[in-house]
């Protein structure tokens, strides 16, 4: 709110000028195409590790991947929301969302199995981490987020564009989903805010005892390496 901190309406007024300005369609489009083709790659590769893993151990973590570009108009209100330009460069130069890809995995163990893989990737640039599983929000959103800097040649030379990868079991997605659907921007009555903290932690504890009977299981299922 820099020079606006003793005018109130003329921020408001800045804000809905912001509001009403717009990237045209073909710099959205130029924009986009390297943040497409970097999400593409890390797409390819998720799934890449994810049949290695399954070759060497008959087992896989990863139960499905979902990818998305951020849409012209939701770039636009997050520049809007940030005060600033609303402009394709503005949106290369400070956000690293406008691709990503959400991997949900079968349980807790199963995501820092793939975080392990993909900090031995050499050639991807860690560019940020916060850890929602170990220090959940305070809704109850567990999530383990990652923004990698993801190689793209063209003929300039090679450039980092930044993924965001959001790694959930399917317990921490369902609830996720769920709080999205029922309590996102909307009034939520205090009595459902608690109710969705008191369910993540169902879904976490019934996730634990889903885990405790696949490894009772495979007791005496040792899984063994394919040749």
């Amino acid at each position: 709110m820099s020079g606006y901190e003793n005018d109130p309406a003329g921020y408001a007024a800045y804000v809905a000028q912001l509001a009403n300005e717009h990237i045209p369609q073909e710099e959205y489009d130029q924009l986009v195409e390297p943040y497409r083709e970097a999400m593409t790659r890390l797409e390819v590769r998720m799934n890449g590790l994810n049949e290695d893993y399954r070759k060497k151990y008959r087992d896989y973590p990863i139960h499905n991947i979902q990818a998305r570009i951020k849409s012209r108009k939701s770039i636009e209100q997050k520049l809007a929301a940030r005060n600033l330009p609303i402009t394709a460069f503005a949106a290369k130069d400070s956000l690293t969302d406008i691709a990503g890809i959400r991997v949900i995995c079968y349980f807790t163990e199963d995501i820092y199995s793939i975080l392990a893989l993909i900090k031995h990737q050499t050639d991807l640039l860690i560019i940020k981490e916060s850890d929602y599983i170990n220090s959940p929000k305070s809704t109850g959103y567990k999530s383990y987020h990652m923004v990698l800097g993801i190689p793209v040649y063209r003929i300039e030379g090679m450039q980092y564009y930044p993924v965001e990868i959001q790694l959930r079991t399917l317990a921490m997605d369902l609830w996720a989903s769920m709080e999205h659907r029922i309590c996102y921007k909307g009034q939520t009555p205090d009595e459902t805010t608690d109710a969705f903290k008191r369910y993540s932690d169902e879904l976490f504890e019934m996730e634990r005892r889903m885990k405790h009977h696949l490894d009772e299981i495979r007791k005496d299922n040792p899984q063994e390496p394919m040749q």
